[in-house]
């Protein structure tokens, strides 16, 4: 019989088992790629079973859905908490863009995963018909700017279109920040574009 028994050990709820999992996957499709990485290597990695992990994502395309949903609806979470009390549309265009930059530029993995494993294959494509990551981008883009033009902050233009150049130009700078060896300055180009926006390029 001990005098001291041990102390219990605490237990791990499901949705810590979930998230550990997520940030231990992004961080191995990163280093790996998708077609390299295994489910065997992010049980490795997040300190789980095999079993743990199935029992929570069904195959290494569901694992990479919920990776990329996660990541994106928590950073969307922090871009309209940080700009709550921002009421001009272009201010809080700037904030998603310096935010995004922000998370970007301080996790590396973050960087290449969000840059290389949001394009995926044809096959991948065909496998998960509904797979659109920038969709999560899109729908936020498109509640500020109708809310910008319902309020005459911004004239009325095709939301879709403004939408697209908006995130096209967000995702190409990131990328090229990636390509270049993380040299490429991004917030003079974030000032550009948000200059560009308020007065147009007309004379």
């Amino acid at each position: 019989m001990e005098l001291y028994p041990r102390p219990r050990k605490k237990s791990v709820m499901p949705k810590d088992y979930r998230n550990k999992i997520l940030t231990a996957a992004v961080k191995v499709f990163a280093q790996k790629g998708y077609v390299n990485t295994t489910m065997s290597d992010v049980s490795i990695h997040a300190k789980v079973g095999i079993g743990t992990l199935y029992n929570y994502f069904k195959n290494k395309d569901d694992l990479l859905l919920q990776c990329l949903r996660k990541m994106i609806e928590d950073e969307i979470q922090q871009i309209e908490a940080a700009s709550a009390d921002i009421t001009d549309p272009i201010d809080k265009l700037e904030t998603f863009f310096l935010k995004h930059s922000e998370l970007i530029q301080s996790k590396p993995h973050v960087a290449r995963f969000m840059v290389v494993e949001l394009r995926q294959s044809e096959s991948f494509y065909k496998r998960n018909p509904t797979y659109n990551p920038m969709h999560y981008y899109l729908s936020y883009l498109e509640r500020l700017f109708s809310e910008a033009m319902e309020n005459g902050r911004i004239k009325k233009v095709n939301i879709d279109t403004l939408c697209y150049m908006v995130l096209g130009t967000m995702d190409f700078t990131f990328t090229q920040w990636l390509i270049s060896g993380k040299t490429l300055d991004i917030k003079p180009i974030i000032m550009d574009v948000r200059s560009i926006l308020r007065t147009g390029i007309g004379k």
